[in-house]
């Protein structure tokens, strides 16, 4: 054996004692009653459930169903945490049960004593009686009686039932487990079988008349229980769900149904047991298993008879004595990396086994004892024996140091002339060589390099980046990678590296050879692609969320009009009418969104500067942190702009966050107005900036300031410097492209603890613009109709029983469907008497062909007014000029819905 003493009667001394290392350390693991053997033992049967996760049983028609007591149904049913439910709630749940056909019940919820209404009592009772096979959850009253496994030998003080409860259930039994250190229940906990004070799961087991749970002998066996995988995997529902008749009652059908508390953060008055799963992982540690689902689960055991088994003692001894050998004389005689991979292997095939005993003979083994203690011990034994053989030959290598760094000097001289930026460095990290093209690339000398006066940038040895490439080189040979360097001017530059290590004639590593390529503009051109990506999905993803949000505006603007119709007094028509403008800001918000992520302007008109300011003081005093000093400074002469009014208050909005998340701590937040006439050398000044007569508009605070070095980048998309998940960087880009749409320009000016103040240059509206203000569309006052049939077709039921209610009210009939296909049946039953229908342009319709175009078919000369969520220029817009039909965007008020109807029929 290498390195170890020349002497024969020593060495075989010494390997002998050596071989008994990892038998010694395994058995004292497995026998000594240590912390960390034990950890290792129980660690054995915990991964492997996590290694087998995928082949474990499918639980799609699982016997057991739990019922959990969780927080929803806590608030649903308006229950009080600290306090017992309503036992009227039980016994509703129990004839819901009894109708459903459920097996037997259990319930892991404490009846010891009568509750606070007897009424409650006797009517739980009686549905207890009733379900005919219902087993009550008892408690041991003395904690450390808990521990009385096995044959069932010993008798306990145990918290029973109310009599009452008692007599009707068709037993009780134990809601006990055996819980080891670690919160993990493994073995079956049977009960106390001898003096009659079984488990819940054993009464139930002797209820139903299983097999595996008959006798005492079969408590005493040894049994551990086979998980299903990570908590809640067994069929489970919320206490509220199971009330509802809406509940699949296959769910419960020829079940064993458990009702129990599911872990919740709090006070938690109903029994809380909180477990862990073998099936946890790091991420997921503290992740808590509801007891009751441990007692699911030896219940399905119990029924499948699928527990786990482990093997005798003895055989155990005997197994880890034998890989205790094996480990070392099986080692030692090979080098490191050799030595590495058979131990690699060997770890392999000890899972292999570990698994294939537990998924096919349901036994499991301390299987970590051997690949966690004994190959290790025997790969570190091999490795130690062979580093004395590698410091014998340390001293020839740096030897042939010398004459390996001249030749690489030589090779060194065939490649001056690349374009690429060539290096060369020794172990320590000298620079032995650099190119031309390095120094051009660096802008330091070769003899600069060598002198070590490049501590920073590319040339520092303990860069993270550089690191991780040297060590990756020095296993494997070879690196390719790209690395973040900086140049002698302090540039920043991303260089695609690639790495090799250079051996001298013995193998020994002698220096890394480095080809480096400035990729710094191709990456940039990439970044810029990857954001423009990202910009058309945030598009995508408004497009579907402004259906909905204009499906749940419409409802809500149709009922304010509704309401102002009628009389009211002055407060609450003042109040309707705030409403209906807020309903009409919330449509133009979600509009603006649309057009923004798609790139298109909205809808311009006259804008007074300080009433948009005095709106925004408003918004900030009642929405923003009291430490927040708001000061508004606004003279009446301000120039009125042409634009956007939801823009320019996006704008503000946005600038108004930015101060607010800069001053944590409390401060002062300036909004002002005036006008001013930008002069040429002005203009200069500021990027972008045009002369002309503009309304300014600041929003300054007294914040922490930007930094100099991160004030060209603040209107970048993405760019930000809030924590992760604070900031997404599309803030101040989103205010620079408003204001560009709007002619207008940004000055900025911040100093580091100090503050930052935006100006926003916006053009004074022209006299003649002015003169051509609109004025609104003033919709006539509706015909009222004369009992025309109409068919309103929307998935939203909200959407079409408004609608339904405004034209009944204005003298039409109405019918409502939910989908293209019901709304096709309705207009074959009513044979041509449908007037007009109102069709949801994404209404459900059977197969890939829209809804518009079977109505179409089937009904060509159908008046349809289609009804949308998008804006101009959407698919819906195009479908109802393409087929004739009208067009209502969506939120719409009941004068635009009537106005519509109105049209068609004058039509």
């Amino acid at each position: 054996m290498p390195g170890f003493p020349n002497n024969l009667a020593l060495r075989w001394l010494v390997r002998c004692g050596i071989s008994l290392i990892p038998c010694l350390a395994a058995l004292w693991a497995l026998v000594g009653g240590s912390s960390w053997g034990d950890s290792l033992v129980e660690a054995s049967y915990d991964s492997l459930f996590r290694l087998t996760a995928r082949w474990q049983p499918r639980l799609e028609q699982s016997p057991v169903t739990i019922i959990y007591l969780d927080l929803p149904s806590y608030q649903s049913q308006k229950q009080s945490l600290n306090k017992p439910w309503d036992r009227g709630l039980h016994a509703r749940l129990l004839r819901r049960l009894k109708e459903a056909g459920a097996r037997a019940v259990v319930f892991d919820i404490l009846f010891n004593e009568p509750g606070p209404d007897p009424a409650a009592d006797l009517e739980l009772a009686e549905a207890i009686r009733q379900q005919g096979a219902v087993v009550l959850g008892a408690e041991v009253s003395k904690p450390s009686s808990r521990s009385a496994v096995g044959d069932g030998s010993l008798s306990v003080v145990v918290d029973a039932p109310a009599p009452m409860f008692l007599k009707a259930a068709a037993g009780w039994g134990l809601a006990e487990s055996t819980v080891d250190d670690d919160f993990v229940v493994r073995q079956h906990f049977p009960g106390f079988l001898r003096s009659d004070q079984p488990s819940v799961v054993w009464r139930v087991g002797r209820l139903l008349g299983l097999p595996t749970a008959r006798t005492v002998e079969q408590a005493a066996e040894e049994r551990w229980l086979r998980y299903y995988g990570p908590p809640l995997s067994i069929p489970h529902v919320s206490y509220d769900s199971a009330l509802q008749p809406a509940t699949d009652p296959g769910l419960f059908r020829d079940k064993v149904v458990f009702v129990g508390a599911q872990p919740m953060a709090g006070a938690f008055g109903e029994r809380r047991d909180e477990l862990r799963s073998p099936f946890r992982k790091w991420n997921d540690r503290d992740l808590f298993m509801p007891g009751v689902e441990v007692h699911a689960t030896e219940m399905l055991n119990l029924i499948r008879g699928d527990w786990l088994r482990r093997l005798p003692g003895d055989i155990e001894i005997g197994i880890l004595l034998v890989t205790g050998l094996l480990s070392v004389w099986g080692l030692r005689w090979l080098r490191p990396v050799p030595a590495t991979f058979l131990a690699v292997g060997a770890e392999g095939l000890v899972v292999a086994v570990a698994m294939g005993g537990f998924l096919l003979q349901r036994h499991w083994f301390p299987w970590l004892l051997v690949s966690g203690l004994q190959i290790p011990l025997g790969l570190g034994i091999s490795i130690l024996a062979h580093s004395v053989e590698w410091y014998r030959t340390k001293r020839r290598m740096e030897a042939e140091r010398r004459v390996a760094e001249e030749k690489i000097r030589e090779q060194a001289a065939l490649i001056d002339k690349a374009q690429d930026a060539i290096l060369v460095r020794d172990l320590q990290g000298g620079v032995l060589y650099a190119n031309p093209s390095a120094e051009r690339l660096y802008g330091w000398s070769l003899r600069e390099l060598q002198a070590g006066v490049a501590g920073i940038g590319p040339m520092d040895w303990q860069d993270p980046g550089i690191l991780q490439a040297r060590l990756a080189t020095e296993r494997s040979g070879e690196w390719v990678g790209e690395l973040a360097q900086r140049t002698s001017r302090g540039r920043e530059l991303l260089v695609q590296s690639r790495w090799t290590l250079i051996r001298d004639a013995g193998g020994a590593p002698r220096s890394f050879l480095l080809i480096l390529t400035d990729i710094t503009e191709r990456r940039r051109l990439e970044t810029q692609v990857l954001q423009a990506q990202r910009m058309e999905t945030i598009g995508a993803l408004a497009g579907g969320m402004a259906h909905d949000l204009n499906n749940a505006l419409s409802p809500i603007l149709m009922g304010v009009q509704i309401l102002r119709r009628k009389p009211q007094d002055p407060e609450s028509q003042q109040m309707l009418s705030m409403l209906e403008t807020n309903c009409h800001r919330g449509a133009d918000i979600v509009r603006q969104v649309l057009l923004f992520a798609r790139g298109r302007d909205g809808e311009q008109q006259r804008i007074l500067p300080g009433q948009l300011l005095r709106e925004m003081e408003q918004v900030v005093r009642q929405t923003f942190p009291r430490g927040l000093r708001v000061s508004v400074m606004a003279p009446s002469d301000l120039w009125p702009v042409r634009g956007n009014p939801t823009q320019i208050h996006q704008v503000l909005l946005n600038l108004c966050v930015n101060a607010r998340d800069a001053m944590s701590e409390g401060g002062d937040l300036t909004l002002a107005a005036d006008n001013a006439t930008v002069s040429a050398d002005e203009a200069a000044r500021i990027p972008n900036a045009t002369p002309g007569e503009y309304v300014v508009i600041l929003v300054a605070d007294t914040g922490t300031g930007i930094a100099p070095e991160d004030m060209p980048k603040v209107f970048e998309p993405f760019f930000t410097t809030k924590p992760v998940g604070q900031g997404t960087g599309l803030g101040l880009p989103t205010v620079s492209r408003i204001v560009r749409q709007h002619r207008g320009f940004i000055d900025v000016k911040s100093e580091v603890g100090v503050g930052t103040t935006f100006e926003i240059y916006l053009p004074r509206e022209a006299a003649a613009e002015a003169g051509s203000e609109e004025s609104r569309e003033v919709l006539p006052a509706p015909a009222r109709g004369h009992g025309e049939l109409l068919l309103v077709v929307d998935d939203e039921q909200a959407v079409a029983q408004m609608i339904r209610s405004t034209l009944v009210e204005q003298g039409y009939r109405v019918e409502c469907a939910v989908s293209g296909e019901e709304g096709l049946a309705l207009l074959d039953q009513h044979r041509g008497g449908v007037g007009l229908m109102l069709l949801d342009w994404q209404a459900p319709a059977a197969g890939e062909e829209p809804a518009l175009q079977r109505i179409r078919a089937r009904h060509p000369s159908l008046p349809v007014v289609l009804m949308s969520g998008g804006v101009e220029g959407d698919p819906a817009a195009f479908a109802a000029r393409e087929s004739g039909a009208g067009l209502l965007a969506k939120p719409f008020g009941a004068a635009q819905l009537l106005a519509a109807v109105a049209g068609v029929f004058r039509r």
